[in-house]
């Protein structure tokens, strides 16, 4: 499965004050999603994501590799300068497959 513009925004949708929260709330997400097709983190393949500048990228890394567990996709990072929302600082995009 494909799955594109997979955000961190709260509930309201806005961005969360916190790039951590925000990575955390799409990680969230990204797992909700696979778990509707019976899937888990270990099952993406491919994971993009969107940063508008490469200074945000080790905020997030950990937790990424934290969330996939002990799969190792095939990663593209993509700087993105404006997202929809305004203060949004991330969005995923992934393929998995069982």
């Amino acid at each position: 499965m494909t799955y594109y513009g997979v955000t961190g925004l709260g509930p309201d949708g806005q961005a969360p004050e916190s790039l951590i929260e925000e990575c955390q709330n799409a990680l969230m997400r990204m797992r909700e999603i696979l778990a509707t097709h019976g899937l888990v983190p270990e099952d993406i393949t491919h994971l993009a994501y969107m940063i508008p500048d490469s200074s945000v990228f080790a905020a997030c890394q950990r937790i990424i590799a934290e969330a996939l567990g002990p799969a190792r996709p095939a990663m593209t990072l993509r700087l993105k300068p404006e997202f929809d929302v305004k203060g949004q600082r991330l969005e995923f995009n992934f393929i998995a497959a069982p």
